[in-house]
């Protein structure tokens, strides 16, 4: 899988998340090109942030 390796990529990923969300919803289908992505780059930024933002 993908990995986020710069903050300039998790903040550009940031900002597709965020207009993803607004693009979909809780009727979108769960075959929804815009909401699969939106579910992988969710992942990708969850893997960066426990990495680099440790709670």
């Amino acid at each position: 899988m993908a990995k986020i390796k710069e903050e300039r990529q998790y903040n550009a990923i940031m900002k597709r998340i965020d207009d993803l969300f607004f693009e979909t919803g809780e009727n979108t289908p769960s075959n929804d090109p815009r909401l699969v992505e939106l579910d992988i780059l969710s992942e990708l930024v969850e893997e960066y942030e426990k990495e680099h933002f440790p709670v």
